[in-house]
């Protein structure tokens, strides 16, 4: 009859007391532990007191005041804007040029860029604007520094103001950022505690190294997102949630859209066609509160502060769920067949779109959830001391310093039976008794030690007597795991009630005895970010220092070209055209296939109108390229006032009753959404967007 070990950690079985021992030296088994560890003793913290909350309010509100952006910055920000329109609207007289970001919504701080887009009408192309833009600001006295940065997501033009040194960026057609902007502005001028959290956990971010997006970080605007989803779910919600309000359930979150803002309320759509299962095909619209219509007694900042610290590092479940402001239920990853990696951040008016999408890294994101459980740890516990590390009484002080130990690992024969739960094993299941038996044998053994586990841990007492606070590392047990005693004593003393572990909030204490700092070293405990390239997303180096960095390639000289070498290029070139260009019969066969759809679906949908775009236009393609279509509607020149991706949808649902395409495939998660298609008869293969007219032009 064997034994067999379960470590309860790992949930590893073991069949033999030697690889038990080797299983509990394993540095996975020894991070698992220390990961425990610090676990338990951030569960173990108890709520702030009133003094606590008052003294953290104050740190906070002198972190807007200092950082935030007041009345002259946001002045200073509008004057910004009318120097642009200066300068560009005399070349581009049809644009409107309009602030946001953090120059509308408050949430930046002094130095933060200030972000225009411009918005152009339809025969405007979305290049030739930004390279006005570009061309008659380096030309303007009053920027400097122009320069175009035209291979990212969203191009911009990057300039400085000469008079306040601020950076400028210029975008062009960033309808979402502005819509966001719209919602976060609304909502910021309705909500007073929102500003101040959202500049604090962006402060907090930005010295931790976070919120870079070239350096493998978050896009700001995460940051209030994360906030205001916060505070819908806190145990009294600040702000309602948009579903529940209209009085929908979870289930219901994917055929419910937010549209705009209008007047202290959320737009909101709620569309089922798209829907299969549904039987009510009905379109609903309406709108709902930003913030709850009777005002509640205001709660305190610091209170707040250490609340929303709580809820990200230790009740909300960051890889299993997505951060959502639509909806305070559970949205679940497999709700949006998004993959359990990392954070997840739905945009509020395009929810296909993670905004988290940037931490690429997996640690980055260990570092992200370490910070967050680093910070709530430092401002969680009561900090008086000047430099502020926290200070407790000395019964205090060797709780901590025996709760360091809970469920230490020890290299010795005897602490398996503490790490591992030992049962014997039989072909049959065992009975409750049996259990129970098993487990005395776990006890018996401990009861035999529990005398020499005690001194050891007295020892190690005396070893750390000459520290009175634990402050100085955020998580002591952060270093190399002791391989002494004292798992007992810790064990008892975690088990005793809240009050008697902190002393200081028994004994009230006035708000100036408490003192917090917002400093790296609190934040991070030592530990710094793995720089990731965002460029070739790589480890170990920024965009600035990539290698693959085409800016920073240095090209030879060639020699000279001569005339034999020239007539022998242009054969090749040639025979290259000859070889690979799509011939007559095909572009007319592509005509043909645009002419067949349009009448096939403007029977399915009224006023449709096919036109092909790309290489099968331009006559850029190769033989069997790709067919490139764009739908618009009669009577609308623009998608504007368009649900999408329910188009897209219906579109999909028409073409599926076509005799000759096959492999039918919506993409909404996409910039621009899409339908892809297969045409059985001449095999090739296609997309159809909607209202994709820049492309098209």
């Amino acid at each position: 009859m064997s034994l067999k070990f379960r470590c309860d950690k790992c949930k590893v079985y073991c069949d033999d007391m030697s690889p038990a021992l080797s299983h509990i030296r394993e540095r996975a088994h020894r991070k698992k532990a220390k990961e425990l560890q610090k676990l338990t003793l951030l569960l173990k913290i108890p709520p702030p007191g009133k003094a606590q909350c008052h003294s953290l309010s104050s740190a906070l509100e002198s972190v807007v005041a200092e950082f935030g952006l007041n009345d002259p910055d946001m002045k200073r920000r509008q004057n910004i804007l009318t120097l642009v329109e200066k300068v560009l609207q005399p070349v581009l007289p049809d644009c409107k040029f309009r602030l946001y970001g953090s120059s509308c919504t408050r949430f930046g701080f002094k130095d933060s860029d200030v972000n225009i887009d411009v918005k152009f009408p339809s025969h405007f192309q979305h290049p030739d604007v930004l390279l006005v833009a570009q061309e008659h600001l380096s030309k303007s006295a009053l920027f400097v520094s122009v320069e175009g940065d035209f291979h990212r997501r969203m191009p911009v033009v990057v300039c400085k103001e000469k008079s306040s040194g601020l950076i400028c960026k210029v975008s062009a057609g960033n309808e979402s950022a502005c819509l966001t902007t719209a919602y976060l502005t609304e909502l910021a001028n309705l909500e007073p505690q929102l500003v101040p959290l959202v500049v604090c956990f962006r402060y907090w971010a930005k010295i931790c190294c976070v919120d870079q997006m070239e350096e493998g970080g978050l896009p700001s605007y995460c940051f209030a997102l994360m906030v205001i989803s916060f505070l819908q779910r806190c145990k009294e919600p600040v702000l309602p949630s948009y579903l529940e309000s209209v009085g929908l359930h979870v289930s219901k979150l994917k055929s419910f859209s937010l549209t705009g803002v209008e007047k202290g309320h959320v737009l909101w759509v709620y569309d089922q066609t798209s829907s299969d299962s549904s039987q009510d095909k009905a379109v609903k619209k309406g709108k709902c509160p930003l913030v709850f219509n009777g005002r509640s007694p205001s709660v305190l900042l610091g209170k707040l502060w250490i609340e929303l610290l709580r809820y990200y590092s230790l009740e909300f479940q960051i890889p299993e769920k997505v951060i959502s402001v639509r909806t305070n239920g559970d949205l679940w990853r497999d709700l949006k067949d998004w993959p359990k990696k990392r954070i997840a951040i739905e945009d509020p008016f395009a929810i296909q779109r993670n905004v988290a999408r940037m931490l690429s890294s997996q640690m980055m994101f260990e570092y992200l959830v370490h910070c967050l459980k680093t910070t709530y740890k430092y401002f969680a516990s009561p900090s008086k001391s000047p430099a502020g590390k926290v200070s407790s009484s000395s019964q205090s002080g060797k709780s901590v310093r025996a709760a360091n130990h809970v469920d230490s690992v020890k290299r010795s024969p005897r602490v398996a039976a503490e790490g591992l739960n030992r049962s014997r094993v039989r072909s049959s299941p065992q009975s409750a008794e049996e259990l129970e038996d098993s487990d005395c044998v776990i006890e018996l053994e401990r009861d035999e030690e529990h005398t020499h586990t005690q001194t050891e841990g007295e020892d190690e007492e005396d070893e750390g007597s000459g520290c009175d606070h634990w402050g100085d590392e955020i998580f002591p047990f952060e270093r190399e795991m002791s391989d002494d005693g004292g798992s007992e004593e810790a064990a008892s003393v975690l088990n005793k009630p809240k009050a008697e572990l902190t002393k200081s909030e028994s004994s009230p204490t006035a708000p100036e005895g408490f003192q917090y700092v917002f400093s790296k070293r609190f934040f991070s405990n030592g530990k710094s970010p793995v720089l990731i390239c965002s460029l070739c997303k790589s480890d170990g180096h920024s965009k600035q220092d990539c290698p693959e960095d085409f800016k920073r390639m240095e090209l030879e000289p060639l020699p000279l070209m001569t005339l034999d070498f020239l007539q022998i290029l242009n054969e090749v070139c040639e025979q290259c055209y000859r070889d690979f260009a799509p011939d007559d019969v095909e572009v007319k066969v592509r005509e043909h296939i645009l002419q067949d759809f349009e009448t096939f679906l403007r029977c399915q949908v009224p006023g449709a109108k096919l036109v092909l775009f790309g290489s099968s236009k331009n006559g850029f393609g190769f033989k069997q390229s790709d067919l490139d279509i764009c739908m618009t509607l009669d009577g609308q020149d623009t998608a504007e006032g368009l649900d999408s991706m329910a188009v897209i949808e219906s579109l999909a649902k028409a073409l599926r009753k076509h005799h000759s395409l096959r492999n039918i495939l919506p993409i909404t998660t996409a910039k621009v959404p899409i339908v892809k298609f297969y045409h059985t008869k001449t095999g090739l293969e296609g997309d159809i967007s909607l209202y994709n007219t820049l492309v098209r032009e």
